[in-house]
């Protein structure tokens, strides 16, 4: 049988349900304010979920000869605060994994107010 994807209400009985088959999992479903939650479902029975955001996501890129660690922690505390104000959600900064990264130390993220999710975003390869 196909694979059916429903979209769960937040703050139903049936998303109560969600999140308590999320736990038997250790997975934690929490309500956005900008999202939505979807229950893959097969014969009627769910076997996992997807939590969709709706919020902005910025991969910056600095040339270094023309800024400086300050001017870039002050566009990463920026962006922050205009996600707040135009989407009402916090907002994403992506930057290269830990081992690949120079310019974005995690100090200097983690100053400007963004806390390290531990996840990695995978894009869909282009069609050529």
């Amino acid at each position: 049988m196909k694979t059916q994807f429903k979209e769960v209400a937040q703050f139903t009985p049936e998303f109560k349900s969600l999140q308590d088959f999320a736990r038997t999992f250790d997975h934690t479903i929490h309500p956005m304010r900008n999202g939505r939650v979807f229950a893959f479902q097969r014969e009627g029975k769910i076997f996992g979920y997807a939590d969709v955001l709706y919020i902005p996501v910025a991969f910056p890129a600095f040339h270094p000869e023309h800024t400086d660690a300050r001017k870039v922690a002050e566009v990463l505390s920026g962006w922050k605060a205009n996600c707040q104000i135009s989407s009402g959600g916090d907002g994403i900064i992506g930057v290269p994994l830990e081992s690949d990264r120079q310019t974005f130390p995690t100090q200097m993220i983690e100053h400007a107010g963004f806390t390290r999710l531990k996840r990695e975003i995978y894009g869909l390869t282009p069609l050529e």
